[in-house]
């Protein structure tokens, strides 16, 4: 699988010639060095015609070639565009190596080359920028990379710290890994109901939301999670960034001030009005960055086990059914792993005006609290090899049974939810068919449904 470098021969094409070199010379794989000359649209610092592009690209593969480390020139005439992405060799390659400049004039017609290269293209995407030079020395050993790589928990996010494994085995990066969240919409997945904290920022006179404590703490075991541990050499950082709007403009605003090298998103490679309503987190951070990025897109592999889960969330009425759900969850959890038990106390009509704290409203007065807890934990099975499991409690209420559970399984990190359906007569016992189709509806998690 080779690496690919794309050049028109200019003086950003030599920088991104260089770095894509000292890549390909350290992943030991062949250097492929795709020529564009555009007859119709030549550039300033480009060749003046199809023999003079053939005879600079040789000039340049030359350059570039040592022993052991063959490098291939290939002219392609037209568009770069378009030539580029039709040649057989992007479909099978490593990495894609371009320049961000130098590849003409830009209008509002018309995206920047690298933009519609990152758009269609099958491999990563690393556009260069001017401080290519620091991509190179790091190929050859001679410093260490700042990385920032942006985590969201999407499918293409894990494709981009995929990616990143594979960058921190050819050298000793330093990574920031970094997440954009807006502390509304987290309280409101958490189900956290704290008071709004504005803090002023300086120089530049703005308003942001302060994270709550708890909203915190849950974000960073999200993040950590999903990051888990990267091989090869250098630091890892995990950091919240609060805001709202674009997040790529948050992204590129931590880039800056930790004074990265380069920056790795992953693409969901949208087109069209699919792109204009949702909207995308790689164009924005590859149009205004400052530094190099690379762009990974979905199609690359991403290695997945399949493991038990760890955690198990079950929601309890205290009925029959809630008690299969239990013994059903400390099967499925190992020796280690953690139950943990929901009851949700459906919020009437005449209970909406109490105040509201981390977990939504709980059962008043307080000595009923401390009763739906000690019945939770009543419920904790006694038998041999139940206690090599964690088991928690947690009582909260809402109006809405479902929402209240896919808030704690958010809260929780739980792996699955098992509930058990009730038919039974009762007040308490509210877990019914309706609830579980809500619940697998509108749940991220996988949930096992034991029905009546």
């Amino acid at each position: 699988m080779p690496v690919l470098c794309a050049t028109n021969l200019s003086e950003s094409s030599v920088r991104a010639a260089n770095a894509a070199a000292a890549l390909a010379a350290k992943l030991g794989e062949p250097l492929w060095l795709l020529g564009v000359f555009d007859g119709e649209h030549p550039i300033p610092e480009g060749p003046a015609s199809l023999n003079d592009a053939r005879r600079r690209l040789d000039a340049e593969a030359a350059r570039l070639r040592t022993p052991g480390f063959p490098v291939e020139p290939r002219l392609l005439e037209g568009p770069p565009g378009k030539v580029l992405l039709e040649d057989e060799l992007t479909r099978d390659a490593r990495l894609f190596v371009l320049a961000a400049e130098g590849w003409g004039p830009v209008s509002w017609r018309r995206a920047p080359v690298h933009e519609r290269i990152v758009q269609c293209a099958h491999v990563p995407v690393l556009v260069v920028r001017r401080e290519g030079a620091s991509l190179a020395d790091w190929a050859r050993g001679g410093r260490r990379l700042q990385v920032l790589v942006g985590v969201d928990g999407s499918p293409t996010s894990e494709c981009a710290l995929a990616w990143l494994h594979e960058l921190r085995r050819v050298g000793p990066c330093d990574v920031v890994a970094a997440s954009v969240c807006s502390p509304v919409e987290e309280r409101e997945r958490l189900g956290i109901h704290t008071p709004v904290h504005l803090e002023m920022l300086d120089p530049v006179v703005r308003r942001i939301e302060v994270l709550d404590p708890e909203v915190e703490r849950v974000l960073m075991r999200e993040l950590a999670e999903r990051v888990g541990s990267l091989p090869g050499e250098g630091r890892l950082e995990l950091h919240l960034e609060p805001g709202f709007g674009r997040p790529s403009d948050h992204l590129l605003h931590v880039a800056h001030a930790r004074g990265v090298d380069l920056v790795v998103v992953g693409t969901h490679q949208r087109g069209g009005l699919a792109r204009l309503w949702h909207g995308s987190v790689s164009a924005g951070v590859l149009r205004h960055a400052e530094q190099s990025v690379a762009c990974v897109p979905p199609s690359h592999p991403v290695a997945r086990r399949s493991v038990p889960p760890r955690a198990v969330l079950v929601p309890v009425d205290f009925s029959e059914a809630s008690t299969r759900a239990i013994s059903q969850a400390r099967s499925l959890v190992r020796p280690g792993g953690r139950v943990h038990l929901l009851h949700v106390h459906r919020l009437k009509a005449s209970e909406r005006t109490w105040v509201m704290d981390h977990y939504g409203v709980l059962p008043e007065p307080p000595q009923e609290r401390s009763d739906v807890l000690a019945r939770l934990r009543a419920m904790v099975p006694h038998e041999e090899g139940a206690q090599d499991v964690h088991w928690t409690v947690e009582g909260v209420t809402g109006d809405d049974v479902a929402r209240a559970i896919c808030q704690a399984t958010e809260r929780e990190g739980v792996d699955l939810v098992c509930l058990g359906t009730s038919h039974a007569p009762g007040p308490a016992s509210y877990l019914s068919d309706a609830v579980a189709r809500a619940l697998v509806a509108r749940c991220r998690r996988p949930v096992m449904v034991l029905h009546a």
